[in-house]
């Protein structure tokens, strides 16, 4: 009886080493894990130099992989053209279920069927978290692209605040590769030693009824790169000020280095 059992057991244990064996070569993908609540994201095109690094007309679409159908859904309808934002509408954003999301970059179809992929950028969304992704572009490097992709930790505010950050998005000005914002209605520097590619945290401050400019200065002085006049803000809301454009070029043909705001 024991000498029975024994042959069953080696029996059984022989038959899950051949299982094995059989399958050794199955491979078992994990499927995105997908949340039940949204996030949100926003898309802001601050890449200069895309149409004298392509060729082409700069205007992006966007499209977003579908992990049900594993193919990418086009999200723009309008391309994307420069110093735009998608959706364009202030304080609105682009709604997807949370996790991991894979965008596709394009060059907006001119001749052909389908645009000209230029990069793909994946990144994790949390669930009621607030994204923007910055398209930049870099002439000192051999890829046509890059994007800044922020959280936005929007501040809750009353009607006497606004809060605001700043973006350093212009790659080829080394001679300002680090920068201040002086603020001429609050007369201080409000964001400092900002080098490019860095972003800051979104800080509070006092509304004022009167229109403030806000001039980017080389870092640690009063030398004036760009400005951005009568910024007239609406109370209790967010901005993200972005210094963006060609660092070596200041005539408004080509792209120059300038401001931009857009809101949250």
């Amino acid at each position: 009886m024991k000498k029975s059992l024994q042959h069953i057991l080696l029996g059984a244990f022989m038959l899950v080493i051949g299982l094995v064996a059989c399958n050794k070569d199955t491979e078992y993908l994990a499927e995105p894990v997908i949340t039940g609540t949204n996030s949100f994201v926003k898309i802001v095109h601050e890449a200069p130099n895309l149409a004298t690094i392509t060729g082409q007309i700069d205007n992006i679409t966007v499209s977003r992989m579908n992990w049900s159908t594993l193919a990418f859904d086009k999200l723009t309808g309008t391309p994307i053209a420069y110093d735009k934002t998608f959706p364009t509408t202030t304080n609105v954003y682009l709604s997807m279920a949370s996790g991991p999301q894979t965008f596709k970059f394009s060059l907006a179809a001119v001749n052909q069927k389908d645009s000209a992929e230029l990069f793909l950028k994946s990144f994790q969304t949390d669930p009621g978290k607030y994204y923007s992704v910055i398209l930049t572009d870099s002439v000192r490097a051999a890829s046509a692209s890059k994007a800044i992709i922020l959280q936005d930790d929007i501040l809750p505010l009353d009607v006497s605040q606004i809060g605001m950050r700043f973006v350093h998005a212009i790659w080829n000005d080394t001679a300002a590769s680090t920068v201040d914002i002086f603020s001429a209605r609050n007369n201080r520097v409000i964001f400092s030693a900002k080098g490019a590619g860095s972003a800051s945290t979104f800080s509070a401050f006092n509304y004022f009824t009167t229109s403030d400019t806000l001039i980017v200065r080389r870092a640690g002085t009063t030398n004036e790169l760009a400005r951005y006049n009568s910024f007239a803000p609406t109370p209790g809301r967010n901005y993200t000020l972005v210094y963006k454009g060609n660092g070596t070029v200041t005539l408004s043909t080509g792209k120059p280095r300038s401001l931009m705001l857009y809101g949250h």
